[in-house]
């Protein structure tokens, strides 16, 4: 069925054009707000060839249809003849999303998410193209302590990173319905504090450039379209150009300076300390217990909840030990469909829904196998969380082990790892245990019938 095709059927299950509100996607999701959610035909929805789950509540129905088709099918949705759609759709279904703060991070964090792997595979390039220079210093290109060539590499793969916090702040500002350029100059003044750096913001907690990081960031974003929005319905249609805009800055600058980064600071310091005290403390179980949690947290959206943690990590220590652990639940999705290819060969439906989404799950990308796959079979998604939980044992004995940006997992996790053997060896155990539980548990017979014609 072409995207097109998929779209139309979507729009019809959904109670038609003038029922949809807004319509937005994430890499495997179209996620939509509807007027009437008893316009909406759970059913039809469901039946849908190309639709592999539909989850979130009647008004803001979630769609799963796979990484790549939900941009094509979101497009394809927005250029119909005679839909009329809201002109800020992010403002809209973060309004009505039941997952409140979780949707905001959600829809901040989600335009983020290619830039986030292209720089952070740029960095794994470098670290491949270090090793060949080690192995071989004659390969004087990639001598990262003097190649012109190494130099030109870090500041496209470090630029990103360098201003995370404007572009946090703008798609903030963006989502909740503000002029993102102001978010722009939100996330920008947590980097350019100047002559201020150095002096003392509330509770006596010294300003420092880039102080709270994302959370800041987040914050500050969120609060300047507020405000912007705020000052120009009272503003008078003459002056709508130049008060909102300047009342904005000045004051969510200064609330930023003075309170939000200090704020925020403190919490980046206790969200940070208290993890690593947890994974310290508990050792190789706790990075089991977050592994095993994460095909959970991605099946409600709450996943999202933890980018501004990893983001946190990142501009802290210089990587995250947590997303790392959570890309090995990717490896017990793996190890279960492959067990599921094996036991049950003979089942053509239980084939196709696996090897369909085996190549994005390989990749780092788990939802056509959560929802395609191992949820709708039941034990799978168990045995899958289990696999990852041995695997995050495994991963929890290499103390300084993590990922230097999101959103890079699955197989292309080691390129961005600080231990990349470790990573690998960790990721290869969760392969091999989901693997293993699967195929002696299996599924119940009356589960095979979804997938039967």
């Amino acid at each position: 069925m072409s995207e097109k095709s998929l779209a139309t059927l979507i729009i019809e299950a959904l109670g038609g054009k003038d029922n949809v509100v807004a319509v937005e996607n994430c890499m495997t999701r179209l996620r939509v707000s509807v007027k009437d959610g008893s316009k909406v035909n759970s059913e039809m929805l469901k039946g849908i060839k190309g639709v592999m789950r539909v989850v979130g509540t009647d008004t803001n129905p979630q769609i799963v249809v796979g990484p790549g088709v939900a941009d094509t099918v979101c497009e394809e949705i927005k250029k119909m003849p005679g839909i009329k759609l809201s002109v800020n759709t992010e403002a809209v279904m973060t309004k009505k999303s039941a997952t409140g703060v979780f949707a905001i991070f959600a829809k901040v964090f989600t335009p983020l998410i290619p830039v986030f792997a292209g720089a952070g595979l740029l960095f794994g390039i470098m670290n491949i193209f270090k090793a060949l220079w080690n192995v071989n210093p004659s390969l004087t290109m990639f001598n990262p302590n003097e190649s012109t060539f190494m130099f030109a590499l870090n500041v496209l793969a470090s630029t990103f990173f360098s201003y995370l916090n404007i572009a946090v702040a703008a798609s903030a500002a963006k989502v909740m319905g503000g002029n993102p350029y102001l978010g722009l100059v939100a996330g920008g003044i947590i980097i350019n504090l100047g002559a201020l750096a150095g002096t003392k913001g509330l509770f006596g907690v010294t300003i420092t450039n880039g102080r709270g990081g994302t959370l800041a960031a987040l914050a500050a974003g969120v609060l300047i379209a507020t405000i912007e929005k705020a000052v120009k319905s009272k503003c008078p249609d003459a002056l709508k150009i130049h008060i909102p805009p300047l009342v904005s800055i000045a004051v969510v600058g200064l609330l930023t300076i003075y309170i939000i980064q200090p704020i925020a600071g403190i919490i980046a310091d206790a969200v940070t300390n208290l993890f690593l005290w947890l994974l310290d403390t508990i050792g190789p179980f706790a990075y089991g217990v977050i592994a095993a949690l994460f095909l959970p947290l991605v099946m409600t959206g709450m996943h999202h909840g933890l980018s501004p943690v990893h983001t946190t990590f990142i501009e802290q220590l210089g990587y995250t030990p947590l997303y790392s652990c959570c890309s090995l639940a990717g490896g017990g999705q793996v190890g279960a469909a492959l067990a599921l290819l094996v036991k049950y060969k003979k089942e053509q439906g239980v084939r196709e829904a696996c090897l369909g989404g085996l190549p994005a799950g390989i990749l780092g990308i788990g939802e056509p196998l959560i929802f395609g796959v191992s949820l709708p079979l039941g034990r799978p998604y168990v045995t899958a969380c289990l696999g990852a939980f041995v695997g995050g044992c495994v991963l929890g004995l290499f103390p300084g082990q993590g990922a230097i940006t999101m959103n890079v997992s699955g197989i292309l996790g080691g390129l961005v790892n600080t231990r990349p053997l470790a990573y690998y060896l960790a990721y290869a155990v969760s392969v091999a245990a989901a693997f293993v539980i699967t195929y002696f548990v299996g599924v119940k017979d009356s589960a095979l019938d979804a997938f039967r014609d």
